[in-house]
């Protein structure tokens, strides 16, 4: 590839991440603040598109503007990402069943945790704090190779387990509706999650090929690879904000119709006769008992 290429490709890449991450941002704050879930799940998703906004804006990184060597930098990064799946699994498991409440602080998120812990007390006991206000150039040590290895494998490993946990999951529900014959509402939700999970595990089987592979074996990410996971991302969003809010729309219209039928039956139920005819009912059987 010439120079000239490249540079279209670093120019579009940088725009794809911008593009991307404004999106995410936009989706986050609208879902978190505006929009509105009667069991708070709202803040889950927002939580879980802040996420995706992240993994985009990091796409705007590189050797001459970053705080800190690359490397280093994805690695205090990389525990974030290990939120994404369980607050997926505790999306569609709160909203199958129903919970309300507050999410608080889940034992799913305790991974996580506890990876930047070890990451942070690595960096303190290797000195790597005060190398990096010293020295511009910094040499590649070999516990951060071994964490640069170590993270993304665990994070695989983290990422099978859950939509493993997330599918399993929307199966025994989907079985469960059928067997009940579940109501349109109820049905409308499952075909939500099970497009949002489908549209996360099809973008991981896409980054895992293009990007973790190449990675783990060794071999130098492209730059075109990385600007391809980041398109079908941004397109599948794309794609699952139209197909939300088409199912809003259909909830919004199923509950206006069943709005009368979940009225009390002595408050929806009509009377068939006037009150005029009640009285001159009434007056025909007092006159027949006198």
């Amino acid at each position: 590839m010439d120079t000239h290429a490249h540079g279209l490709l670093f120019e579009g890449y940088w725009w794809l991440s911008l593009l991307g991450g404004l999106h995410c941002i936009g989706l986050g704050l609208y879902l978190r603040y505006l929009y509105r879930d009667r069991n708070d799940n709202h803040k889950l998703l927002g939580a879980i598109f802040s996420l995706l906004a992240l993994y985009f804006l990091t796409g705007l990184l590189n050797r001459d503007n970053s705080p800190l060597p690359l490397q280093q930098l994805f690695i205090l990064l990389i525990p974030a990402y290990f939120l994404l799946m369980p607050m997926l699994y505790l999306y569609c498991y709160r909203s199958l069943h129903d919970i309300r409440g507050s999410i608080g602080l889940s034992r799913h998120f305790m991974p996580a945790i506890a990876l930047v812990l070890v990451i942070g007390l690595s960096v303190l006991l290797s000195g790597e704090v005060r190398q990096l206000l010293t020295t511009s150039n910094l040499t590649q040590l070999n516990h951060v190779t071994l964490l640069g290895t170590l993270l993304p494998l665990l994070l695989v490993l983290q990422t099978g387990l859950y939509f493993y946990a997330i599918l399993r999951l929307l199966r025994r529900f989907k079985g469960r509706a059928h067997r009940a014959h579940q109501d349109s509402l109820k049905d409308i939700k499952f075909r939500w999650l099970l497009a949002l999970t489908l549209a996360m595990l099809t973008n991981w089987l896409v980054r895992m090929v293009l990007v973790i592979l190449p990675y783990l074996l060794g071999d130098k990410v492209s730059l075109a690879a990385q600007a391809s996971t980041r398109l079908f991302l941004l397109l599948s969003l794309y794609l699952l904000a139209l197909y939300g809010l088409k199912q809003i729309t259909m909830s919004a219209y199923l509950r206006g119709r069943l709005a009368p039928d979940l009225q009390p039956k002595a408050s929806s139920s009509r009377q068939l006769l006037s009150a005029e005819e009640l009285n001159y009912l009434q007056q025909l059987l007092q006159s027949d008992k006198k």
